[in-house]
């Protein structure tokens, strides 16, 4: 829901002048505060503030790569003191997320199924696949219960050679997840554990598939509510990629929910930096805000702060490349580089590894931003910060190998 507060004399000189400058730092207090950023566990702890930040973030991002903790445990982290796999696996089981494509794989509020509708059955009308195939994949698990893709196996003679190459069954599963006909009942390990629909879907779930403006609407008024501030094309990031695989245009239809929801007064225009973004009334009476700098948070690369980089730079003056698809010699910062947060400005990167089996969180490069002044209060908050990010990762001991200015080496290690 889209944050309260009570009115106050500024607030009423933002009722009057709405269209004003809202300026670069109070859209970005509004962005980190609306995604839990801005204050220590602003969500609480526990499972039940897992599930309210993935409802207020309206999605969190599933990654592979586990340098540090996968994308949806580091992006959590970021946010609540202890969350864990172990909550996003309860509240699957408990039928509060489900797992569906947003940007990318992620889990989502279980209130929002009917709007994954349309990118399923665009699926299902764009794509051709192994119906023999599937029918037999649906009867042994109506028949055995929740399977893995490893429980079915390979053909005599095939060999996977990864994502590329999966074995029919694989696809035919991935297949049944995207149209919808499986569904993921939850996790174990990171693998998925498949069921049927009507397994998993509570039957108060609205299953109606809504009219793209329908869908155009719900994601508005979703994306100012999770930004804070947004433009356009904020709004629309977020279904992007999906949309251009299932052929599904939205750009017209977010046009004219914007245009109907000003017109409604639901939202309004803000002037920051000679770009509109669109927000609420409702919104701009939290200003101003204050933020926590007792601590640097280190970041996820997929963390809805950083995924959308056009923002970012816009917002932050951030530039940011996740260079781990860059060949090894052109790469800058390493080959998983994680934003670093400090207060409301986003000041470096952090290249990390996390040695598991020795307990040892590598920091490959560290390189903090050529505006960044050093001083006690910074250093101070580094330190904390990345103590905190070695403690998510069960990590005891900290070793920095390289980093710029390169005075902060001996500032850093002295703290370890």
């Amino acid at each position: 829901m889209f944050a309260q507060t009570q009115k106050s004399a500024s607030t009423m000189m933002i009722d009057m002048n709405f269209d004003s400058n809202l300026g670069r730092q109070n859209a970005r207090k509004l962005f980190l505060r609306q995604q839990g950023l801005l204050q220590k566990n602003s969500f609480g702890r526990g499972s039940d503030a897992v599930n309210r930040a993935i409802s207020q973030m309206g999605y969190l991002q599933i990654d592979t790569i586990s340098v540090v903790n996968r994308a949806h445990v580091h992006i959590l982290k970021s946010r609540i003191s202890k969350a864990s796999t172990e909550d996003l696996n309860a509240l699957m089981k408990s039928r509060d997320l489900f797992e569906y494509w947003s940007h990318a794989a992620a889990f989502q509020p279980i209130e929002n199924y009917r709007f994954a509708t349309p990118v399923m059955n665009g699926w299902q009308a764009s794509r051709d696949h192994d119906r023999k195939l599937a029918i037999k994949v649906k009867d042994r698990i109506r028949a055995e219960g929740p399977l893995q893709s490893k429980d079915f196996e390979s053909p005599a003679g095939h060999k996977s050679g990864g994502w590329w190459d999966w074995k029919p069954t694989k696809r035919v599963l991935e297949h049944l997840f995207f149209t919808g006909e499986l569904m993921v009942s939850h996790r174990e390990g990171f693998q998925k554990v498949y069921d049927l629909k009507e397994n998993i879907l509570p039957s108060h779930i609205d299953t109606r598939e809504p009219s793209i403006q329908a869908w155009a609407e719900h994601l508005v008024r979703s994306m100012v509510n999770a930004l804070g501030v947004a433009t356009e094309y904020d709004i629309g990031y977020s279904k992007s990629t999906i949309s251009r695989l299932c052929k599904i245009s939205l750009a017209t239809p977010i046009k004219t929910a914007i245009r109907q929801l000003i017109h409604e007064g639901e939202l309004i225009e803000a002037n920051v930096d000679n770009r509109i973004y669109y927000t609420t009334k409702l919104l701009l009476e939290s200003l101003p805000l204050r933020t926590s700098r007792k601590a640097v948070k280190v970041l996820s690369p997929f963390d809805n702060l950083i995924i959308n980089r056009r923002r970012a730079l816009e917002l932050f003056d951030f530039d940011y490349q996740l260079e781990c698809y860059v060949p090894a010699e052109k790469r800058k910062y390493g080959y998983f580089a994680l934003p670093l947060l400090w207060g409301d400005d986003l000041i470096g990167r952090l290249d990390a590894k996390a040695v598991r089996s020795k307990r040892i969180l590598e920091l490959r490069s560290l390189v903090l931003e050529p505006k960044v002044q050093l001083d006690d209060h910074l250093i101070s908050a580094l330190n904390e910060g990345i103590r905190l990010f070695a403690a998510d990762n069960s990590c005891e001991t900290i070793k920095l190998l390289r980093c710029s200015p390169k005075k902060l080496k001996t500032l850093i290690a002295a703290e370890y």
